[in-house]
Order: C-alpha cells, then structure tokens, then sequence
C-alpha cells in the first residue's frame, strides 16, 4: 500500500459545506476561528506574521517558552490514583499512559486553542484545534457534540474519515450516537475537498471501525475537551480556547523586535579599522599578513590615500535591557503571571522564569485555575475510557461515580525551593527533631540502611564499666 502519512487536518469553506450537508448539522467553527487557528499555530512554531528578514526582525519564540513554563508549573509532580480494582486497575494503566505525556500536551494545548483526548479503544488519541470543529454545547459552552477529522495519504490517494459524536433524544430516549464517513481523494493537490465517498475498509486502519453506533446510558461525551480557562474575547460565539498569551500579541512583538534590534547592534559592533585599498595591495604583494580587523576601501569611497578610519560601535546595553525588561513585565501581566515572572538576566543575557514565591497570587491563581480545567478533562477523558472498557474488555462492570469519587489528583507545590527545604532539614536535624539518617536519605541520595550505617559509624561508642569500649 506504499509508506501512510498522517496530515493535519483543514477546516475551509468547501469542506465545512460538504462536512455540514453530510451530517445535517452545523459547525461551531467560525472562519475568524478558523484563520486565528492557523496564527497561533504559527506563533507557537516561532514563525510569527512580524518576522521580517529585510528588517532584520526574527522571533525568540518566547510564546513557546510561556507555553513551556507554565505546563511545567501546571503539571509539576503531577499524580492520580485510582482504587485497586479490576476496572480501577485498569484505568489507573490509561492514567499513567497519559501522564507519561502530559506536560507535552498541556504545552501543546496552552499555545493554541486547546487539545482533546478522545479515547479510541485501546488508549487516547490527542485532536489538535483544526482537525475538530464543535456542533453542539450546553449553556456553560461545555461541547457535547464535535465532528473529529483524521486524513491519511498513501502515494497519490487522500484518504478522510468524519467521526461525529453527538446525544440525540430526551430523557429516558436519549442515545450517544457516533457515525463514522470515509472519503478518498486522487492527487496531491490543494487540500480543498474531501473527495469521493469510500468503504471504511478500503483502509486497513479503520476496517475494524462501525460506520454508525448508538449507545444508551452515556451521561457524558466520549471526548473531553482541554483548554486555557479564559475568556475567548476574539470570538465570543465559539466554545474554543485561546492561548495563555492571547492578550500580549502586541508585546511579544515588540520583544522580537527588540531582541532582534540588540542582536543586531551586537553583530555590527565588531572593532574595525578601514586603511587605502593600497595598504592592503601593498601587504598581499609582499606576503605581510594583517590583522583580521583590518579592511580596506577604495580610493573615492570618501578615505584619503593615508588615512585611517576606526569603526568604534556604541552598545546601548543597559537601555536594551531596561527596554526588553519592561515589555517581559507587561507579558507576565497580561498571561496571568506576577509581575517579573519573565525577566531577561543581566548576567546571562537570557531570558528566564524566575521562581515562583509565596506571595505570588496572580501566578499562583492562574496555575490553579488550569490544573482545575486539566483535572476535568482528564476525569472526562476517564469516564470515557470507562466507556470503552464496557465496550471492548472482559472486565467487570463497576460503579463510575464511586471510581470518579475515590480518583486522587496530587499537583506539586509550584512554590517549592530544594535550596530552602534542604536548609530547614539541616535545621531539624541539627535542633534533633529528626533522625540524622532521614536528612541524608532525603538530600543526599543515600538509602535508608547506608544512611543509618554511617550515622552509626560517625556516633561515638560508650565507654564499658572498666573504661573501655564495646
């Protein structure tokens, strides 16, 4: 069948026609969302409109740091238990197969307009923006209805499949209903339809995949939905997310454009004297090697026969780093953050994050308001799990709302210093108030039993009766 490739998924007026009249439904995916998609894509890639290579503007990618250090803050020593049970066991396995990547995805999910995970029987696939479009939400703009698109190409054929998840009936009727709709497409042209109808079987990945099933008992969707919980103020109609940096697009151009004009500022202040070409044809005849910050001009060019110009440049270090320094404040701001979360480091030259203290409520809120959106959609994401283990396991069925009940989410203190707990168990041990093994166990990598033999060794023994030793 030739080498498959996966392609991302696009959302276009042609398609989102031929996808509507096909399911009989509408997409909650406007063209403005659709166009802001693609953007923070780009953004993110550190590929931004503003570069400019005629004007010397590159892009740091500092959105894709902001990405990075706040899924770091947000999933630190991340953990979830569920109870030791057959279905519980199992679950507690599709929670671990998760975590094992979750910080990618909630980067991933943060600097764009969020991810779902939909399970697919065995694990969890992970949708990003642009190969789902939303066709039905609650009140709160909870989605309860998404049409996913997946694409395959072997050599010159375009394969499509439409997988629509939706609730239909009331009450004591109502179903969860997903339908499944293969397309191919000849050439590898612009992808701007899905081609012809096709059997799901004509490819091998979906032979196994019903075309249409209608399920009873679901309470929830069998998809769940992660995103920055903030509001989407570009536009106000859509269910989707928007990235965490949303509201500092101005700023983190005018940090491109600000690094890149210290860069450049730094390239050109190399010392250089400029001597007469005829200084320089002088040397290369009699064999007379110069230094290399020597270059010539010719006559006419504005330098005398016998003069020589140094090109001394001025580094207006501290300026620039008062200037990028303002605008990483206002970023900080506007992502959420304290002030000087982002700072660019005098004596490094880079840009880092500092550590988050205490008194840092502004970070310390917006972490906790995304831990709580992530502890949802993963509880969603189980239950859908659940879902599928009724479907294709042996296991026995069990209670969900006593699993979801007893699930433990542990989160990490983003307000931990090594430096300063070390210190204060120095302190303990010194004061007494702890074994001197448990500080060594605990900063100094030794096990329990090394720990304690060489506390023992370094103790002084007790003198007998007769004065000696035992």
């Amino acid at each position: 069948m030739g080498l498959i490739k996966l392609i991302k998924a696009v959302w276009n007026k042609l398609f989102k026609r031929e996808i509507e009249e096909r399911f009989d439904t509408d997409l909650l995916l406007s063209d403005t969302m659709t166009a802001w998609i693609d953007k923070f894509e780009h953004i993110t890639a550190g590929k931004p409109e503003w570069i400019d290579p005629e004007d010397d503007i590159e892009s740091i990618n500092f959105a894709g740091f902001i990405d990075d250090v706040t899924a770091g803050l947000v999933t630190l020593d991340i953990g979830i238990e569920i109870p030791d049970t057959p279905r519980g066991q199992y679950l507690q396995e599709q929670a671990d197969y998760i975590l094992q990547v979750i910080n990618d995805k909630t980067s991933e999910a943060l600097g764009n307009c969020g991810l779902m995970f939909k399970p697919n029987g065995k694990n969890v696939d992970y949708v990003e923006p642009g190969a789902f479009a939303p066709t039905e939400t609650d009140s709160n703009g909870n989605i309860l209805g998404c049409v996913f698109q997946t694409q395959i190409s072997r050599k010159d054929t375009t394969y499509t499949r439409l997988e629509w998840h939706r609730f239909e009936g009331e009450d004591e009727n109502r179903t969860y209903r997903i339908t499944n709709y293969a397309y191919k497409k000849k050439g590898t042209g612009a992808n701007t339809s899905i081609g012809d109808p096709c059997p799901l079987t004509e490819v091998r990945e979906w032979a196994d995949i019903q075309p249409d099933v209608a399920l009873e008992h679901i309470e929830r969707p069998l998809f769940a939905y992660f995103k920055n919980p903030a509001p989407n103020r570009i536009d106000r109609t859509s269910p989707l997310g928007v990235p965490i940096w949303h509201n500092a697009l101005n700023e983190l151009k005018a940090l491109d454009i600000a690094w890149s004009r210290k860069k450049s500022e730094v390239e050109d202040s190399k010392h250089m004297t400029f001597v007469p070409e005829s200084a320089i044809m002088y040397a290369e005849q009699h064999k007379q090697k110069l230094p290399r910050f020597v270059k010539g001009l010719q006559m006419g060019g504005g330098m005398d026969d016998d003069k020589v110009d140094e090109h001394v440049a001025t580094l207006l270090t501290e300026q620039r780093i008062a200037d990028i320094n303002s605008i990483l404040a206002l970023i900080s701001t506007k992502c959420g953050f304290s002030q000087g979360m982002f700072v660019l480091d005098e004596k490094t030259g880079l840009m880092t994050a500092t550590q988050v203290q205490a008194d840092d409520q502004e970070t310390i809120r917006t972490v906790k308001n995304i831990r709580d959106q992530l502890r949802t959609a993963i509880n969603n994401l189980l239950y859908g799990m659940n879902v599928m283990a009724d479907l294709y396991t042996a296991l026995p069925a069990e209670d969900w709302a006593a699993i979801e009940e007893s699930i433990t989410y542990n989160f990490g203190d983003i307000t931990y210093s090594y430096e300063e707990d070390k210190a204060n168990w120095w302190k303990y041990r010194i004061q007494g108030d702890v074994p001197p093994w448990m500080y060594y166990t605990k900063f100094e990598g030794l096990s329990e039993s090394e720990a304690k033999a060489m506390v023992a060794e370094a103790t002084p023994k007790e003198p007998t009766l007769f004065g000696t030793e035992e």
